[in-house]
């Protein structure tokens, strides 16, 4: 597996990934995703086969301190392998090199295997928005701590609460 920042040439491939991995009222937009590729304040990692085909793709958005997971997807055939902890990994590196100190997210609240993904990763849920997917489908609002170690923290508020 190779780990490169997408490039806008990768929209093809990309919205392959949205196909098999969202029903068709979650999908992003081909212009979405050039959006996500162009703007200035995200990282939109992509994971490669040697042959240089994408089977996996996440981006990121950094606002102040805090981050956003926008979106992570892999090929069907390429789950399991270890390319989205990876780049959640990566993204959060990216986050906190930038400032961040908190990374949040929104998971459908039946997507066991990104739920265990992001519990593995170290986020926790903070909140649930009732048919944020659509009528009767449901997130949970996670986030993770882009602490440095050893870093106090004490004096920082509490947003959580």
């Amino acid at each position: 597996m190779i780990f490169t920042q997408a490039r806008e040439n990768d929209i093809t491939a990309i919205l392959e990934l949205e196909h098999g991995a969202f029903p068709a009222a979650e999908r992003w937009s081909k212009l979405a995703w050039r959006d996500e590729l162009l703007a200035s304040d995200r990282y939109v990692l992509t994971a490669r086969d040697v042959d240089d085909r994408v089977m996996a793709v996440a981006t990121f958005q950094c606002v102040a301190d805090t981050a956003d997971l926008h979106r992570i997807m892999v090929a069907r055939q390429h789950r399991g392998e270890g390319a989205a902890k990876r780049m959640v990994r990566a993204g959060m590196e990216w986050a906190q090199a930038l400032g961040a100190e908190r990374m949040l997210l929104e998971v459908r609240e039946d997507n066991e295997a990104a739920l265990g993904l992001y519990d593995g990763s170290g986020f926790e849920p903070i909140a649930r928005r009732e048919n944020y997917y659509g009528q009767g489908v449901h997130a949970i609002v996670m986030a993770a701590a882009l602490e440095e170690p050893g870093r106090d923290r004490s004096d920082l508020v509490d947003w959580t609460d």
